[in-house]
């Protein structure tokens, strides 16, 4: 089976372009707008990583939801995540865990191949399908 990738962001024309186009290389994707959602979805669908905003409104932050994730009896500790951001390298860089070897920052807009090729690092290339 392919894997499965998350996508979080509550920017509506951002994630349903993140969706199509990591579809488009071969994963399976299913995507929600908010840390809570992020949260829930990850423990029943256990997907092979996480790309997720930090900003976001509602329940949390997207570090909010990677804490959560962490402390989930339901998921694996070294589950993938790849931050997406808006916000500058020195508003953020204390905040994101980059000493955990399975976490990536990336900086809006972030070039789609930056992302494909942390996705790649992270989880490898989606298998082949007949």
């Amino acid at each position: 089976m392919r894997p499965l990738i998350l996508v979080v962001d509550d920017n509506t024309q951002l994630l349903e372009a993140l969706v199509d186009r990591l579809e488009a290389q071969g994963w399976r994707v299913s995507s929600c707008a908010d840390a809570r959602q992020a949260v829930l979805q990850a423990e029943a669908l256990r997907p092979a990583l996480i790309v997720t905003d930090i900003m976001m409104p509602g329940y949390g932050t997207g570090l909010d939801a990677y804490r959560a994730l962490r402390g989930s009896a339901e998921l694996p500790k070294d589950l993938p995540v790849i931050f997406l951001t808006g916000l500058r390298a020195e508003e953020i860089r204390a905040a994101v865990p980059l000493e955990d070897p399975r976490v990536r920052l990336l900086h809006k807009p972030a070039a789609f191949s930056a992302l494909l090729a942390a996705v790649r690092e992270l989880i490898g290339d989606p298998p082949k399908t007949p």
